[in-house]
């Protein structure tokens, strides 16, 4: 079995960010936690929290405490309820997602400018709720294209669209808005690592059988990656925990896939790639699909009834003579009896059976197959087992049959390996129906293909040579049924497989300590983090554990079957499980900084990132700093990515540390010697009297008569309809928006002050 996590998946920025705000919380000793609402949309974590003493409450609840610390979720609320909060004088702790936070600075000022906003998005979603109360609830909120009835009775008009939003809806509404509405102001707020997730999920669904989406059955991004899955793999299953996976239909499939929505948290995906691994474990490794059993073919076992034949002379014919003929051997029709191979024809063997008269056996009742030549079966002198058919086939020979013997002997054989269970060996020689047709060395018998393993064949055809073991679990001679099975064995091995890894598990749990610094090899490496196999367990590697260092993939650094060693740094006795850390052992890169390095030192850095307001450099492996906007030159920079690319080597002044928050400023300007500001040059009283009279002048001839004259505005407001006049495309500075206000301001003469 082939499994492939999609890439993105689990914990989006947001939620771990609010997770991590409660960890702290919880660690910092606060007796009392509050979340306005489940802080992520998963019940598990949800319920894990709550185990911990972290309390839900509603908006109306806020009113009723007293004392307590209150988190809001990263859902985000309204302005009324942080304003009612405040009032209480209660301490809050925002994990509201940065995007939703973007979204609701957005809502609030285009509200407070006259806009009417528009929110596309679920009505139902906490996230657009909590939106909607930064602009006193009058947003209208439109999940799809057709709910836009009266959209022209708004000149203006700002949207904005719920972070998680599918982005070709909120394309397709906007496109709508903009074709009937004068002015639109539009805002694509859909959060980047949303649409990331579900362009991963989509590729991954392409490429596999199954696809298994794990998240909160109530999780609004959850439900919108299991729809974008379905589109592109019918089989498609939405489960929250390993509990809810039918193992069995999985089984069932070669190439399967998984992703898991936001607010899935590691630790649920680890539990089900566990579960599907172990399962897989224990099973052979080629996968095989279950086909339907219908009504089976049946091993050919004919019964042989046994008769005794009459004796053909009575007591008072009894003839002395013919008695002591007749006694070199008594048989009887059904018996069985060995004979001596005398004579090999083309069609009939003849034997010598220590009888008055020679046994016949002709070709049809030695082989079923008639191209078979008697002469390559069967020898002189060979010794054969056969039964009586006949006392006297028509020339006065006894007729026997070696095929009616062969059939009793494998009925036997079949009744007692039934009765006995016995484990029985053979070759997959055939393809019979449903099923297949298995040679166990003294016949042939027939086993389903449900009964071949606990996973399935597209092909039976495959199977064709296959050595396969099973028991007999169905046996009837009177309707000539026996039905071979193997997966009955596979499932006891498995059984048996099961309990010998969790007591191998729970064993080794049990010799695992906190801070016991261990060696494993890498067996599975995702993108939140990565498994090591510790001899019996297995221990986690969070992304963020694995290096002081900023890395993409946990890929980058460590391959499959890799050997690390790590240290045990969390334990869960109950289920079993191991969290470690590599960057536990190492140095950490903040303290060699803090050792060598001061404010004013010149260092060698190099480009990591580029960003709009700055851009970051390594100073050491492990540390970076910020080279912001303003310090990278003296002269103005209209874009960093103009001045400095990833990769680039300069060097730079080190202007500030901040111990605590562990962040460092640098300066790239400060290392070049400051340009000389050029002095006023005063003018004389000439030019000024002359700018002045030029400026009456111009003046004049501008303004007329009539300075209150203003540009006539045109009355057909038509013109301006259908057109949307910002889109948030670029950046605009303040130098953008003042353009060269202050020119000349420095050089003006006291006569024109």
């Amino acid at each position: 079995m082939e499994i492939i996590i999609a890439e993105k998946a689990g914990y989006c920025f947001g939620i771990e960010n609010a997770m991590k705000m409660v960890r702290d919380t919880i660690e910092s000793g606060q007796e009392k936690i509050y979340t306005l609402g489940p802080i992520s949309h998963n019940t598990q974590e949800t319920r894990r929290l709550a185990d911990q003493g972290v309390v839900i409450i509603e908006d109306d609840d806020v009113k009723n405490l007293e004392t307590g610390c209150i988190i809001l979720r990263s859902h985000g609320v309204g302005k009324k309820i942080i304003e009612a909060i405040n009032q209480k004088g209660l301490p809050i702790i925002n994990a509201t997602c940065p995007f939703v936070r973007a979204v609701q600075k957005k809502v609030e000022s285009y509200d407070a400018a006259g806009y009417q906003i528009v929110i596309v998005g679920n009505k139902e979603h906490p996230e657009v709720i909590g939106a909607n109360g930064w602009c006193q609830d009058k947003a209208l909120i439109i999940n799809d294209i057709n709910q836009l009835e009266n959209i022209e009775s708004y000149d203006r008009i700002c949207i904005v669209a719920q972070t998680t939003i599918i982005e070709s809806r909120f394309n397709e509404i906007c496109d709508a808005i903009k074709s009937r509405v004068n002015e639109v102001v539009i805002f694509n707020t859909i959060c980047s690592a949303t649409a990331e997730r579900q362009a991963a999920a989509a590729k991954t669904a392409k490429e596999v059988e199954y696809m298994i989406v794990i998240g909160g059955y109530h999780s609004s991004n959850t439900q919108k990656l299991a729809d974008i899955c379905k589109s592109h793999c019918a089989k498609t299953c939405h489960i929250e925990t390993i509990r809810d996976l039918d193992l069995a239909e999985v089984m069932k499939y070669q190439k399967i896939g998984i992703t898991a929505g936001a607010s899935t948290p590691d630790w649920i995906v680890k539990e089900v790639l566990e579960g599907m691994e172990e399962q897989n474990k224990i099973a052979e490794e080629n996968v095989v699909v279950e086909v339907a059993t219908e009504e089976q073919p049946t091993v050919v076992v004919e019964e042989v009834v046994e008769t005794i034949e009459k004796d053909e002379y009575d007591d008072a014919n009894f003839d002395f003579a013919a008695e002591i003929e007749e006694s070199l051997k008594t048989i009887r029709r059904g018996a069985e009896i060995e004979g001596e191979v005398i004579h090999i024809a083309e069609d009939e063997v003849i034997l010598n059976i220590g009888y008055k008269a020679d046994g016949i056996i002709k070709k049809n009742d030695f082989t079923w197959r008639s191209d078979e030549v008697l002469s390559e079966l069967v020898q002189l002198g060979d010794k054969v087992w056969c039964i009586v058919t006949d006392l006297n086939e028509g020339s006065g020979n006894v007729k026997l049959s070696k095929i009616k013997y062969d059939n009793r002997l494998v009925q036997k054989q079949l009744s007692d390996a039934f009765d006995n269970k016995t484990i029985l060996e053979g070759t997959i020689k055939d393809i019979s129906g449903n099923g297949l047709i298995v040679d166990i060395g003294f016949t042939d018998i027939y086993m389903p293909a449900s009964q071949y393993h606990v996973r399935y064949v597209k092909d039976l055809n495959t199977l064709i040579g296959e050595k396969v073991k099973g028991i007999i679990i169905d046996y009837n001679p009177k309707r000539r049924r026996a039905i071979l099975s193997q997966k009955i064995i596979l499932e006891k091995d498995m059984k048996e497989r099961r309990e010998q890894v969790k007591e191998m598990k729970d064993k080794r749990c049990d010799e695992l300590n906190v801070d016991d610094v261990v060696k494993g090899v890498v067996k599975t490496i995702t993108n939140f983090g990565i498994f090591v196999d510790l001899d019996g367990i297995d221990g986690f590697v969070h992304r963020s554990d694995l290096t002081w260092e900023k890395i993409n993939e946990p890929k980058d650094i460590v391959e499959k079957g890799q050997e690390i060693e790590a240290k045990v740094i969390a334990k869960n006795d109950e289920d079993k499980k191991i969290k470690l850390s590599v960057k536990a052992l190492m140095d950490r890169p903040w303290d060699d900084f803090i050792a060598k390095y001061n404010v004013d030192d010149e260092v060698e850095v190099t480009i990591t990132n580029i960003l709009d307001f700055g851009a970051f450099a390594e100073v050491i492996p492990g540390v970076e700093g910020l080279i912001h906007v303003s310090e990278i030159s003296y002269n103005r920079v209209e874009s960093v990515a103009s001045v400095l690319n990833t990769g680039d080597v300069l060097t730079v002044k080190i202007i500030g540390i901040n111990p605590e928050k562990e962040k460092i400023s640098l300066s790239k300007k400060a290392t070049e010697e400051a340009p000389a500001r050029p002095a006023p040059t005063p003018r004389s009283s000439n030019s000024s009297s002359n700018a002045g009279s030029g400026d009456r002048d111009r003046t004049s001839n501008y303004g007329g008569g009539d300075r209150n004259r203003r540009p006539q505005q045109s009355h057909n407001s038509n013109n301006n309809r259908n057109k949307t006049v910002y889109e948030e495309t670029a950046n605009v500075t303040l130098g953008d928006s003042f353009g060269n206000l202050f020119d000349g301001l420095f050089g003006d003469s006291e006569d024109d002050k």
